[in-house]
């Protein structure tokens, strides 16, 4: 089970990171994600009502579905008896590793340092997570992490858009996480999601010119 979620993770490329101030919000804005064309969503735990978010829609979108802000490994199980298939944490902490991988959960840990990143893999991070990806130099900066470090899977999130995210996949990025630049909680909050379908689409497009060319 948990070598199918990584391949459905892997395969997706972009991931949709909902952090909204409610579960109606995340869940309408997971709607929009997936009719752009994203096939891997997480919705923050610090969304309130996060838990409700994932139960309403897990199984029932074409989408991988996960939970991210894990910082607890005690959280791992409330995301899970959820729905959540994949589990997304800000910081090292392996005892979320360990929680996730008893239940088949792929882990992504996030991290910013050489000596983070490191870490994280050595506790078994399926994918080590950069963050914040432009505020630490960019796609530039997973360059040079990924010379001394080369082979580490590497997810991105943090200032990431439609005009700079392809090169971090040059870089040697995997997935790519997008937050508030595409999934805005006050444009959600607006009751635009068709504006938030849009910048999904944008995304998917330059996606799909770009595993063509």
């Amino acid at each position: 089970m948990i070598d199918s979620r990584r391949k459905r993770l892997r395969d997706s490329t972009v991931v949709a990171i909902l952090r909204m101030a409610s579960a109606e919000h995340a869940v309408e804005g997971i709607g929009a994600a997936v009719r752009g064309g994203f096939e891997a969503v997480e919705v923050t735990m610090n969304t309130p009502g996060a838990t409700d978010a994932l139960a309403e829609v897990a199984g029932r979108v074409d989408a991988i579905v996960g939970a991210g802000t894990v910082t607890a490994p005690e959280h791992v199980k409330e995301a899970y008896d959820a729905g959540a298939e994949f589990i997304v944490t800000p910081v090292v902490v392996p005892e979320v590793v360990d929680a996730g991988h008893e239940l088949s959960l792929p882990v992504i840990i996030g991290a910013a340092t050489p000596t983070e990143i490191f870490a994280a893999r050595r506790a078994g991070a399926d994918w080590v997570k950069v963050f914040p990806a432009e505020a630490l130099g960019g796609p530039d900066y997973v360059t040079a992490v990924l010379g001394p470090l080369r082979g580490t899977p590497v997810w991105v999130s943090g200032g990431i858009t439609p005009e700079n995210y392809l090169g971090y996949l040059d870089a040697g990025a995997e997935l790519v996480g997008f937050g508030s630049d595409v999934f805005d909680a006050d444009i959600a909050a607006a009751g635009r999601y068709d504006e938030i379908e849009r910048r999904a689409i944008e995304v998917s497009r330059r996606l799909d010119v770009y595993t063509t060319e």
